[in-house]
């Protein structure tokens, strides 16, 4: 989600940079977009590593989901 809308910035901002009356302002746009893509990548990234960081699920004996999980009690 957090990198479609790093994606969706960069977007407006080359837009806005191509309609951009000085070149400075074009600079900006441009400059701005591409922070935003590399915000994207980082965020792309941040997700892939939080992947690999969570240890994969328990689940009871016999392959049963989650929701049948019975106490031993």
């Amino acid at each position: 989600m957090e990198k479609a809308y790093w994606l969706g910035r960069n977007r407006a901002s080359l837009k806005a940079a191509q309609h951009a009356v000085s070149a400075e302002a074009r600079l900006i746009h441009y400059d701005l977009a591409g922070r935003y893509s590399l915000k994207a990548l980082s965020a792309e990234t941040q997700a892939i590593d939080l992947a690999d960081v969570l240890p994969p699920a328990i689940y009871a004996r016999n392959g049963s989901s989650p929701n049948k999980l019975r106490s031993n009690v």
